[in-house]
């Protein structure tokens, strides 16, 4: 809501935007949208950094110093309301359940610290 306010007080001829990620590598990200764009500023919450992986379908916002990657698409099916997954490309993942249990990878860490699938 807030992003939306911001939004419409902003110039009505810059929109936000889907697109996807063509190129990315250490020193350059480009976008394919509306127009093909490179080495644009990504924003995302205090203390996440990521890349975002050629083929991502992100979304473009418009802002004072040009159109900023704001994140990517994300399938959330497999997740309840309230829980966070945080996934690299190559496989690695940490899960937070509402229960309190830590998943990292296939390891199950419960709310009081115990790991739960130890064998």
């Amino acid at each position: 809501m807030w992003l939306s306010k911001m939004l419409s007080k902003s110039d009505k001829t810059m929109t936000a935007e889907s697109g996807s990620v063509t190129l990315s590598d250490k020193n350059t990200c480009e976008i394919g949208a509306s127009v093909c764009q490179r080495d644009i500023d990504s924003y995302s919450p205090y203390g996440y950094s990521s890349r975002a992986p050629r083929g991502e379908k992100i979304i473009l916002v418009p802002s004072a110093d040009g159109q900023v990657m704001l994140g990517t698409a994300e399938d959330a099916s497999s997740l309840e309301s309230g829980e966070i997954r945080i996934a690299s490309a190559g496989g690695a993942k940490i899960i937070l359940k509402n229960d309190g249990t830590v998943i990292i990878n296939s390891m199950i860490i419960g709310k009081d610290g115990v790991i739960k699938n130890d064998k």
